[in-house]
């Protein structure tokens, strides 16, 4: 599982085929926990599709590395799962 970024106590990971798939996300690790976000796109903002532990504060600075970082996470997704 590539860390494609690491940021701030933040680890943001791909997860590689054939056990992901679409659309296109990342799971964001921090002390534990994980929040998975589904990258925005021209249509959307970044979408949180599961929580499982993480602190509301930490869901939100999530959620904005996310968005900061967003054309090198979908580089590195099309990278994977070309």
């Amino acid at each position: 599982v590539p860390t494609v970024l690491a940021q701030d106590g933040f680890k943001v990971r791909i997860l590689l085929p054939p056990w992901e798939h679409g659309p296109a996300h990342v799971h964001v690790y921090r002390a534990g926990a994980l929040v998975l976000i589904d990258l925005p796109d021209r249509h959307r903002g970044a979408r949180i599709r599961r929580i499982d532990g993480m602190k509301a504060a930490d869901i939100v600075a999530a959620v904005r590395l996310v968005e900061a970082n967003v054309a090198m996470l979908r580089r590195e997704w099309r990278r994977y799962h070309a």
